[in-house]
């Protein structure tokens, strides 16, 4: 019974913590998150987006990308790339540090701008592999 309790007040906590974490309260532009202790939440799993599936996309972009370790962070990116038009989905893999894009059908976006925009998040961009989607 106490079991359960817990864990009814950990959802009910959560449910209205949640508004509250809507918005990142750090300017993620001017920050290097690749040097931030992040070890009070290392064992955080994001959850992927499934906005859409990368399979049905035209083209899905896999990124690189330096200091990615909470869900703050994915939240961050995802919340730069879901604004360009380009974008169909983002997947954000905090184990393996990657972002996959899937890119509408027709649409690109090239390796320039998504590095800015990585940037704008407040990562560094390792690498960028294009695949080609189903």
């Amino acid at each position: 019974m106490k079991l359960i309790k817990t864990a009814f007040a950990s959802v009910a906590l959560s449910l209205l913590a949640a508004p509250a974490m809507a918005e990142h309260p750090m300017d993620h532009s001017k920050m290097d998150h690749s040097k931030m202790d992040h070890s009070a939440h290392a064992d955080m799993v994001a959850e992927p987006n499934t906005d859409a599936d990368p399979a049905a996309s035209a083209q899905t972009v896999t990124a690189k990308v330096n200091g990615l370790v909470c869900d703050f962070c994915a939240q961050a990116v995802r919340k730069v790339f879901k604004k360009q038009d380009a974008v169909e989905s983002v997947n954000v893999d905090l184990d393996s540090g990657e972002i996959v894009l899937g890119l509408k059908a027709g649409a690109t976006l090239d390796d320039e701008t998504i590095g800015k925009l990585i940037r704008k998040s407040g990562y560094s961009l390792v690498s960028i592999d294009r695949g080609e989607g189903a």
